[in-house]
């Protein structure tokens, strides 16, 4: 009989050891939740499901340790170059060169051509060598200058190396920029903005943002950048709340500077947050086209508050983003225009060769190989579209 009855009397005690909490969390919902609840609802949910009856309400809100920390993404340890290869027209090149990685300690260049691999000329098969070899390795590569041309022999010493939250380079065959952004956080968008001055300098026409796996950031900084692509003043992101405190409208007071790159934006289930909402209003404000996955759906924007005196915390949602539109992303995320979804082996493999910057992350990316069709026919500017000059 006695264990019949453990749950029920397990479940009483845990209910009675959060009852001194009630008021703080029924205040705590009054003047700080996102929806208005009354607080005998509230109330009662704590009195026939304990704290875990609050996710009826809101599907964040949970007791904590009030100094609770922020889990942190799982990382990906790699032995890497630091050199992104592609293939075009069956010659092999550096697309990118990342700065402190082995491949630039080296000598190499963005845009050299690779001409042979440990001394065998470069093929398919030797450079996916590369990424399988946990040594060091020779290429011979040639650079054309406006001088002309040389060629030079490098001697790569593989070490463990991370790809930088954000980056960027230029496919010259295609005129199209590509900027990874793994998290919007203070000082992102005056760096991607600066990335993007350099590679439009350089002839881009087009830009692929890749925010696959990225956790979203500072809405201010999504905004900042969001205004330097949209070609007309007005909103392009807002945080909106039941409370004034809380609530935050980003406006464009006219076209910004790189209104005029066609855009496309990958996604996946791991793009979450400010980078959801930035996917949703590039589309809405420059026609741009999103590729990959349908994203998490989570654009709710929470803050943990201190009960009592116990060292406990309510984590609880106090405002929710949203693109131009008005569009509620919160629990259905953005689809994608064009859906590639990959298996688990597959997108983990993908995700941890994007980490480490394995040789071969584009060459083994089907989103990327996908945003590169899709760039060449991405729609025009979205005046250009709606028969305006």
């Amino acid at each position: 009989m006695k264990k019949i009855f453990l749950p029920v009397i397990l479940f009483f005690i845990a209910a009675c050891a959060d009852k001194d909490l009630t008021p703080s969390i029924i205040n705590v919902f009054e003047a700080h939740s996102y929806e208005e609840y009354s607080p005998q609802r509230v109330r009662e949910l704590l009195q026939s499901k304990g704290a875990d009856g609050l996710k009826l309400l809101d599907r964040h809100a949970e007791v904590v340790a009030a100094r609770k920390k922020i889990k942190e993404l799982p990382g990906a340890a790699g032995i890497s170059s630091g050199l992104l290869l592609n293939e075009r027209g069956g010659a092999f090149y550096l697309i990118k060169v990342f700065r402190g990685s082995p491949g630039l300690a080296a000598g190499l260049r963005d845009g050299d051509r690779v001409l042979e691999v440990n001394g065998v000329v470069a093929s398919s098969g030797s450079v996916f060598g590369l990424a399988r070899a946990d040594k060091g390795f020779r290429l011979k590569v040639e650079r054309r200058t406006p001088k002309g041309s040389g060629v030079i022999v490098a001697d790569i010493e593989k070490k463990i190396f991370y790809s930088p939250p954000i980056f960027g380079f230029y496919d010259p065959a295609t005129a199209t920029a590509f900027i990874r952004i793994r998290m919007f956080s203070a000082g992102s968008s005056s760096a991607v903005i600066t990335g993007l001055d350099a590679l439009s300098g350089l002839g881009a026409k087009k830009v692929i943002f890749d925010l696959r796996d990225s956790a979203g950031g500072v809405p201010d900084e999504a905004a900042a950048l969001l205004k330097t692509l949209t070609a007309r003043a007005g909103p392009v992101l807002e945080i909106k709340s039941r409370h004034k405190g809380y609530r935050r409208l980003f406006e464009a007071q006219g076209g910004g500077a790189f209104a005029a790159l066609r855009s496309v934006v990958l996604v996946n289930s791991g793009t979450a947050m400010a980078a959801e909402v930035f996917a949703q209003a590039l589309r809405e404000l420059r026609g741009a086209q999103v590729i990959g996955e349908t994203t998490r759906g989570g654009v709710s924007l929470q803050k943990t508050f201190r009960l009592g005196a116990g060292g406990k915390g309510l984590r609880l949602t106090v405002a929710r983003m949203f693109p131009p539109s008005g569009a509620a992303l919160e629990g259905k995320g953005v689809e994608p225009d064009f859906k590639v979804e990959l298996a688990g082996a597959q997108a983990e493999e993908l995700r941890r060769a994007w980490i480490s910057a394995s040789e071969t992350a584009l060459m083994i990316d089907p989103v990327y190989a996908k945003a590169g069709s899709v760039v060449v026919g991405a729609r025009p500017p979205l005046d250009k579209a709606m028969g305006r000059p």
